[in-house]
């Protein structure tokens, strides 16, 4: 019994530690919905932040996920991820062929980004 008890206890142990592996290079962030995503240290374009998180086992994150009470449209929308840091962050939610949302973190404020503008940078945002 002993013995079972203590490969249960290893195997939950090394589950643990593989998920907090999947935001290598990335700190984890939960919006006031409860839902925790893995944010990237480092701006990159949209393209980069999709390979990003492919690279930690995990997806852009859509815009519902980001923010539940989301209406659709841009400003001041997302409440739920009203953070102290100035930190734009890109989402998988497309607004057209080119943009896609994107969420600034200081206010909860949504924009819209060129997935191809090369001056628009923003953090992955994965789930």
């Amino acid at each position: 019994m002993k013995k079972k008890l203590f490969i249960l206890t290893l195997i939950g142990l090394i589950s643990a530690t593989s998920a907090y592996a999947k935001c290598d290079g990335g700190e984890e962030v939960t919006n006031t919905a409860g839902t925790t995503f893995c944010k990237s240290n480092v701006s990159m374009n949209w393209w980069s932040a999709a390979a990003w998180c492919k690279a930690n086992d995990l997806q852009l994150a859509t815009m519902y996920e980001m923010c539940p009470s989301w209406d659709g449209n841009t400003g001041y929308k997302c409440p739920e991820l009203a953070k102290s840091k100035d930190i734009r962050t890109w989402s998988a939610t497309a607004y057209d062929i080119d943009r896609v949302f994107a969420v600034s973190l200081n206010q909860g404020n949504v924009g819209l980004a060129y997935r191809n503008d090369i001056g628009y940078e923003g953090h992955a945002f994965c789930r």
